[in-house]
């Protein structure tokens, strides 16, 4: 029998979402409109603790009541209240053993340094805990640092909706990555 913590990484951590907490953390992070967008709020726009947290409220709740979305928050391995960023796996069809994976960083610096290991959390979740067969990431085009990761853990382009966002004065395309636990799976092997 594995006894392996799935939550725990080498400097990361999935814990629960602390509603309150979390939204003043996040609050902050909306000053910012690269994660405003990420956010995929139409039309973009910070929103304020009170909204946050009533978000995230809902999330947890959600979650609860449907079991075909699981949210967590990203943490510093041996920080409680340091929050690194938001993992959030949606649209689950449990019969096709499919769903939709969102990792939520403040910023580009924290996307480079956190989203490797975080993402390496996410899959060990989504593939090991949930029998997931199939999983997806959506991103923008200009997102060239989440882009490199997700290339990097074996996803593959799976659809290109062209010129479907409109971000600093330019078109970008939509892009849609898909990974198999097959795949993901082959690759761990692969690598130790």
């Amino acid at each position: 029998m594995d006894t392996t913590n799935i939550f725990l990484g080498e400097k990361l951590r999935l814990t629960e979402i602390h509603p309150k907490k979390d939204a003043e953390t996040e609050a902050d992070w909306m000053q910012d409109m690269a994660y405003v967008n990420l956010r995929k709020q139409m039309p973009a726009r910070p929103l304020s603790v009170t909204a946050l947290c009533k978000d995230l409220e809902e999330k947890l709740k959600e979650s609860d009541e449907g079991r075909s979305t699981f949210y967590y928050a990203i943490r510093e391995r041996d920080d409680e209240s340091s929050l690194v960023g938001f993992m959030y796996v949606v649209d689950i069809e449990w019969k096709n053993g499919q769903g939709f994976l969102q990792l939520l960083f403040k910023d580009e610096a924290t996307t480079h340094m956190s989203m490797p290991e975080s993402l390496q959390l996410a899959l060990r979740y989504v593939f090991d805990e949930l029998s997931l067969v199939h999983i997806c990431m959506e991103v923008l085009d200009y997102a060239e640092a989440a882009i490199t990761v997700i290339e990097n853990a074996g996803f593959l382009l799976e659809a290109r909706l062209r010129e479907i966002a409109y971000h600093a004065g330019a078109y970008h395309d939509h892009l849609i990555y898909g990974l198999l636990a097959e795949e993901w799976r082959q690759t761990r092997e692969d690598q130790a």
